[in-house]
């Protein structure tokens, strides 16, 4: 894998920027990866569910629709006007059973073991090699025992070569990254998933608009 090029605060910044529009034109082109990921949740009407990087809160939307309406869903998200754009969309459904903060994924606002769902899509593609396992390790942490993590990002089918999207993104200037991709570059989650403690890892790989991996794990 390459390395993120953006820092935290332009992701934040880009991501603020993108959230009046987000929903509209950039959420529909991951539909698809989101919505596999959702089905490989297997989702149950009593989980206790988190959703990190929630964005305009399409996904989310539709793991509220598989809880129990006592059952509050829980979410966060770097970009304020993303946890914004979310509230509004989910009041404007109906739902008033849900829990959102602006919050980083390096330091979740959650007691161990909290939840048995994690689901966090399109987020360590833009994240620092470095900050990857910090993440995964918060994952970890606030996972109940045998809880399930399913990520979803941008990737490619294996890591023995430079795609041209690569090679593309290492030669942008730095402040244009987030703004032309969201900051996104292929990764590969398996092996970070095992070496912070995660068991029968599964991944999908699916070519789409964008090239996606869906890769399912449970906390040992």
């Amino acid at each position: 894998m390459i390395e993120a090029i953006a820092p935290t605060d332009s992701i934040r910044r880009a991501y603020d920027y993108a959230s009046s529009f987000y929903g509209r034109l950039i959420a529909p082109l991951e539909r698809k990866p989101r919505l596999r990921g959702l089905a490989l949740a297997a989702i149950q009407p009593s989980d206790i569910v988190l959703e990190v990087a929630v964005g305009p809160g399409a996904t989310f939307l539709e793991i509220i629709k598989k809880v129990n309406r006592s059952n509050t869903v829980h979410a966060v998200d770097l970009s304020p006007k993303m946890v914004n754009a979310t509230r509004r969309l989910i009041k404007a459904a109906g739902y008033s059973n849900f829990d959102l903060h602006v919050a980083d994924a390096r330091q979740l606002p959650f007691q161990d073991e909290t939840f048995d769902v994690v689901y966090n899509s399109y987020m360590l593609d833009l994240t620092l090699l470095n900050d990857i396992p910090v993440v995964l390790g918060e994952f970890r942490r606030i996972l109940k025992p045998g809880g399930r993590l399913i990520l979803v990002n941008m990737s490619k089918p294996h890591d023995n070569s430079l795609t041209w999207f690569e090679q593309l993104y290492s030669r942008l200037p730095a402040g244009w990254v987030p703004y032309l991709f969201g900051g996104c570059r292929p990764v590969l989650m398996e092996i970070p998933l095992k070496a912070v403690g995660f068991c029968n890892i599964k991944r999908e790989y699916l070519r789409h608009i964008m090239p996606s991996e869906i890769v399912l794990a449970n906390k040992c």
